[in-house]
């Protein structure tokens, strides 16, 4: 697998050796970036040069290193690594940074690679002259501002195998942070910081419920850290969804704990959610980071009492407002008059037969098959609908002479199912008992004209009236 990435401009390898001094930065490296440890990532990475040596910065971005080992062992069957950069983004997801493939997918263990690498049972990504190129990426990426993200890169490396098994296809990595300083063309490594003897942490995640929850309703995240030395160290910790903060604890130095009650949790899409615990040491320099294993929820959606919006009148559009839905959420409507449904969909117009019932809107919001939740907005009561028009005006027919009969046709209105009354008019005045469909003329109409005035009548709309256009009787 290989996406599209920077061209490469440059292809010098820099032979860059621990003994680097320390570069100056364009911002402070004494704490680790905002979103590390990155809920996303398996480990962390070590940078290395072509003779093997640990490499934590350099002054060639066009080749940042010749190769790079994960901190454990991988577990999804993969045999293949491959080098991506991502552009951190403050607010954004780090599973959906802009990224970029940096190397092609290189077998591991690698035996021809340079002592200590070359026994190494971890994933190591082996890196050609062009490959790593931060210039390129740079280039292609939106400059950041913000303070922990400006001129600050992630490296990731991820897994293969056959059939593409492996990190690549469930978005986990390992991961390193690099800070570049853009005017003396220089990076150094920020993340994690190597050589450090911290005392590695780790932190797991419950919830209460277990793992089913209305939203809105109260959920308690209850994380616990312990260190390898077996205490409980000092620190907090962020609890996330889906990698949005929902808030933090501090953790409790005797028993470990880390407790949040929130009623925030969003509605879960139909996959789920995942929930995750990020603590953080007081001393980061004693006590490493950690992040559980994520935790899958389901936060079943509830449904807001919708509005209704229109003139609440037969023949006009009603519709129905359930307000924002979370993502994966969707919703049905049924509209009830007096009860009865008669229609569905978010918008309706209303049938006269609603005309002086209450009318109101139901709404049902699920996420995929799991269960739904209804609300009805308040009712109204439905208006008497606007006159019926004549879309096509009514006509007469016939010989228009005494003695034989004259037919009106009443024309297209607009409502269907319309019924009709009539009434003849000679001259424009009323013909007594002349009241039905068709009419014979008799010899005192010679020389006169007659038209006919047509009435369409629908329940729930105001009567319409049309004439048709007046004729000589011959």
């Amino acid at each position: 697998m290989r996406i599209s990435r920077p061209v490469a401009i440059g292809a010098v390898t820099a032979i860059m050796t621990a003994a680097l001094p320390l570069l100056a930065m364009t911002a402070s490296a004494a704490s680790n970036p905002p979103w590390e440890p990155d809920p996303n990532a398996l480990g962390t990475l070590t940078f290395y040069n072509s003779s093997g040596q640990v490499v934590t910065g350099g002054s060639n971005l066009n080749h940042l290193f010749d190769f790079a080992q994960a901190s454990s062992a991988d577990t999804s069957s993969g045999t293949k690594a491959v080098l991506y950069f991502g552009a951190p983004a403050p607010g954004v997801p780090t599973g959906n940074w802009f990224s970029s493939q940096e190397s092609t997918a290189t077998a591991f263990p690698n035996a021809s690679a340079p002592p200590p690498l070359n026994t190494a049972t971890n994933p190591v990504v082996t890196l050609a002259a062009a490959d790593a190129n931060l210039t390129n990426f740079i280039a292609s990426t939106v400059p950041q501002t913000q303070a922990g993200y400006a001129n600050v890169y992630q490296v990731r490396v991820y897994t293969t195998g056959p059939g593409g098994v492996g990190t690549i296809g469930n978005g986990q990595y390992w991961d390193a942070d690099v800070m570049v300083n853009p005017t003396a063309g220089t990076w150094q490594e920020i993340y994690p910081v190597q050589g450090t003897s911290a005392v590695s942490t780790a932190t797991t995640l419950s919830a209460s419920p277990t793992t089913t929850a209305q939203q809105h309703a109260p959920v308690t995240l209850t994380a616990t850290v312990t260190a390898a030395d077996s205490t409980h160290p000092a620190g907090s910790v962020e609890f996330d969804q889906d990698g949005f903060s929902v808030g933090t604890a501090p953790v409790d130095t005797t028993t470990g704990l880390a407790t949040l009650t929130t009623s925030d949790l969003l509605a879960s899409a139909p996959g789920g959610t995942s929930l995750t615990a990020k603590f953080t040491a007081t001393n980061s320099s004693t006590y490493s980071p950690s992040t559980s294993a994520p935790l899958s929820y389901t936060v079943n959606p509830v449904a807001a009492v919708p509005t209704l919006s229109g003139p609440h009148q037969a023949g006009a559009r009603e519709t129905c407002h359930e307000g924002p839905l979370d993502f994966g959420v969707t919703a049905s409507y049924a509209w009830l008059a007096n009860g009865t449904q008669i229609g569905t969909g978010a918008s309706l117009t209303v049938p006269g037969s609603a005309y002086k019932k209450q009318l109101a809107c139901k709404v049902s919001v699920h996420d995929g098959s799991g269960p739904a939740s209804t609300a009805t907005s308040a009712s109204v009561t439905v208006i008497l609908g606007k006159p019926l028009t004549a879309i096509k005006k009514p006509t007469l027919a016939g010989p228009h002479k005494v003695g034989k009969v004259e037919t009106v046709r009443p024309g297209t209105w607009s409502q269907r199912g319309a019924s009709f009354t009539y009434q003849w008019l000679l001259n424009g005045k009323v013909i007594r008992h002349a009241t039905k469909s068709s009419l014979r003329l008799l010899r005192s109409y010679k020389g006169k004209k007659i038209s006919c005035r047509v009435t369409a009548h629908d329940f729930g709309f105001a009567n319409g009236v049309a004439t048709t256009a007046s004729v000589k009787v011959s």
